[in-house]
C-alpha cells in the first residue's frame, strides 16, 4: 500500500526541485548526439461509409455502410487531425473489386484509361478524404494495395507499372500528387499473394521512369510487409538494384510477427542508404502496450515514422482497440467513443514535430523507458512508466543551452493529457516523479498552438498547396471569407508573417527565407477563422 505522503505528490502532478538528489531513477540526456529525423504520425484509412467499418462487406452483395453526416465526419477529423497532431494517411486500397478488369489491352506501354475503374474506394473517395485532411495538416499519404489485379503475373511486371502509374496519375489529376506510393501491401502473406523481391525490384525499375516522363516526384515505400523479416528479404534485393533505389523513398514494414534481429536489419538498411524506415501498420489493445512499442521501435529500431492500424473504426468491430471507435445502431452513427490509445499517441504525436531529430537519452530502470527530440532550441522528453507505483526520477539535460521551464503533460489508467504544473530545469537538470503505469511528455513546444483542448470545431480547414512547400505557398481564401487578415506562425505560435486579403481567390506568400519546420497559417475575418498546418521543406 502506498503511503499518503506518495498520493499527496500523485495528486499535485509532477514534483520540481532545484537539482539532483539521491534518487531511484536516473535519466541522462544528450542533445548533442543525433539519432534519425522523425517524420510524424499516422494510420491506415477506410473511409466512413465502407461497409467494412460497421462489420459489412464491399463483396458481391455490397452491404450498406455507416450513414454519416459531413459535419459529423469533420468533427473525427478535427479529433485526428487539428487534436492528435497526426500528419500521415495510408488509404488501404484493392480489396473492393478490380481497377482494371480485364487487361485494358495486350501492350502495357499504351493505357486505356477508360478501361480503369477508380470510383468510390476504389481510389476516388480515398482522393476525397485526402482533400478534406490537407488542410488540416496532413502531408504524407500513400496508398497501399491489398491486392492487385487476378490476371497480374510475376512474369510480366510491365503490366503492373501501367497499373500503378495509372493510380499515381488519377492522384495527380485530381489535383494530389501523391508523396509516396507504397509498392504493394504485404507481399510476404498470403492474402495479396506472395511477391518476390525480383518482382517488386523489376516492377519498381519500369515504374520509376514512367514517373520521371511524366513529371511526377511520387517516390516508392517497399515493401510494407507483413514484419521485418519478410520486409528484410525483399528490401536487401530492391535496394541492391542502383536504378531501384532510385525511386525508393521510405522502407517499411508492419508488426505482425518477425523478428528484433530484421528490425535491426531494417535499420542498418535505411543508414546504409540514407533512406528513412517506418513502421506502417499495427495495433494493440493495451493502450500502453502500444506507448511502449512507439517508444521500441523509435529508439531501438530508428523508425522515423509511426502509423496505427486505423484511426477510426465502427465500435463494435474495433473492440475499442482504435483510436476512435464510431458508435452506431444498425447504420446509423450514433456518436464516437475516444479510445485510450489515442491518449497514449498523443503524447508522442502533439509534441514530436516532423522534422524533429531525436536525441539520446538514458534510463539507469528498464522500466522507466525514455526517448527525447529535439527541433532548434525546443525538445521533448517522453518516459514511460511501466512500474505499479511510482517512481521519481532525476533528469540530467546536456547540450542544450537556455532551458528554462518545461511544460508536463500525462496520460495514465486514469487521466488523459493531463495538464501537469510547469517544471523550472536550473542547471539543465529537474527531478520528478512519475505516476504508476503512465506516460508523461516534458517538453517546450506548444500542442496545435492551444487549439487542441477545443476540439476545433469553430475552426474550419484552410487550403494550402503545395505542401510540404520550399518556396512559396498559395491560400485558396474561402469563397465566404470577405475580407481580414492571414498569418503565419511557428510551431511555438510566434507570429512570423502577417498579410491583409480582401475578396476570394489565391494569396501567395514566399516562404523561401524560413527554416524547414513545421508551420501554421491562419486566416481570419470579421466572422470566421480558418487555419492549416505547412510543412516548409528546405
Amino acid at each position: 500500500m502506498r503511503t499518503l505522503k506518495i498520493l499527496t505528490i500523485l495528486s499535485l502532478g509532477i514534483l520540481s526541485s532545484t537539482g539532483l538528489t539521491a534518487q531511484n531513477v536516473s535519466i541522462n540526456i544528450n542533445a548533442i548526439n543525433v539519432n534519425q529525423t522523425m517524420e510524424g504520425f499516422g494510420s491506415s484509412l477506410r473511409v466512413f461509409n465502407d461497409p467494412h467499418v460497421i462489420g459489412g462487406t464491399t463483396s458481391d452483395p455490397i452491404t450498406a455502410g455507416l450513414v454519416i453526416s459531413a459535419a459529423e465526419e469533420d468533427t473525427i477529423l478535427n479529433l485526428l487531425y487539428n487534436e492528435l497532431g497526426l500528419t500521415r494517411v495510408r488509404p488501404a486500397t484493392g480489396e473492393d473489386g478490380p481497377i482494371e478488369n480485364p487487361n485494358d489491352n495486350n501492350n502495357p506501354y499504351v493505357t486505356d484509361t477508360s478501361q480503369f475503374d477508380f470510383s468510390w474506394k476504389k481510389m476516388d473517395a480515398h482522393i476525397d478524404y485526402v482533400s478534406r485532411v490537407v488542410p488540416r495538416g496532413v502531408n504524407t499519404y500513400f496508398p497501399s494495395t491489398i491486392k492487385i489485379e487476378d490476371w497480374m503475373t510475376e512474369s510480366n511486371p510491365e503490366e503492373y507499372a501501367e497499373w500503378a502509374f495509372a493510380i499515381i496519375k488519377r492522384w495527380k489529376d485530381q489535383g494530389y500528387e501523391l508523396p509516396y506510393y507504397a509498392i504493394m501491401n504485404e507481399p510476404g502473406y498470403i492474402r495479396g499473394g506472395i511477391w518476390s523481391g525480383e518482382y517488386l525490384r523489376d516492377c519498381i525499375k519500369l515504374l520509376g521512369p514512367k514517373l520521371d516522363t511524366a513529371g511526377i516526384n511520387t517516390k516508392i515505400v517497399v515493401p510494407d510487409d507483413l514484419n521485418a523479416n519478410e520486409a528484410y528479404a525483399r528490401s536487401q534485393i530492391i535496394m541492391a538494384d542502383t536504378v531501384a533505389r532510385e525511386y525508393v523513398g521510405a522502407l517499411a514494414y508492419h508488426l505482425y510477427g518477425g523478428s528484433n534481429a530484421n528490425k535491426t536489419a531494417m535499420m542498418q538498411l535505411g543508414q546504409q542508404y540514407n533512406v528513412p524506415v517506418w513502421m506502417t501498420e499495427y495495433s494493440r489493445p493495451n493502450a500502453f502496450d502500444w506507448g511502449n512499442l512507439i517508444h521500441d521501435v523509435i529508439a531501438n529500431y530508428n523508425v522515423s515514422a509511426v502509423d496505427y492500424m486505423w484511426g477510426f473504426f465502427g465500435s463494435q468491430e474495433s473492440n475499442g482497440t482504435q483510436y476512435i471507435s464510431l458508435n452506431f445502431s444498425g447504420t446509423s452513427y450514433t456518436g464516437y467513443t475516444i479510445n485510450k490509445q489515442y491518449y497514449v499517441t498523443g503524447q508522442y504525436s502533439r509534441y514530436v514535430k516532423q522534422g524533429s531529430q531525436r536525441i539520446d537519452a538514458a534510463s539507469s530502470n528498464n522500466d522507466v523507458r525514455v526517448t527525447a527530440y529535439k527541433d532548434g532550441a525546443d525538445m521533448t522528453i517522453v518516459v514511460l512508466n511501466n512500474h505499479g507505483v511510482a517512481q521519481t526520477v532525476d533528469f540530467a539535460i546536456n547540450g542544450l543551452n537556455n532551458l528554462a521551464t518545461l511544460k508536463a503533460i500525462r496520460t495514465s489508467q486514469t487521466e488523459n493529457w493531463a495538464i501537469l504544473p510547469d517544471i523550472t530545469v536550473p542547471n539543465n537538470s529537474f527531478t520528478a516523479t512519475l505516476a504508476p503505469n503512465s506516460i508523461t511528455t516534458f517538453t517546450t513546444v506548444n500542442p496545435s498552438l492551444g487549439m487542441n483542448n477545443s476540439l476545433s470545431e469553430n475552426i474550419l480547414p484552410l487550403t494550402i498547396y503545395p505542401n510540404p512547400a520550399r518556396d512559396v505557398i498559395n491560400i485558396q481564401i474561402p469563397d465566404e471569407a470577405s475580407k481580414g487578415k492571414i498569418t503565419l506562425l511557428n510551431s511555438n505560435g510566434q507570429h512570423i508573417k502577417e498579410v491583409q486579403f480582401t475578396g476570394t481567390g489565391i494569396q501567395q506568400l514566399n516562404i523561401s527565407h524560413l527554416s524547414k519546420g513545421l508551420y501554421w497559417v491562419r486566416l481570419k475575418d470579421d466572422n470566421k477563422t480558418w487555419t492549416a498546418k505547412v510543412l516548409i521543406s528546405k
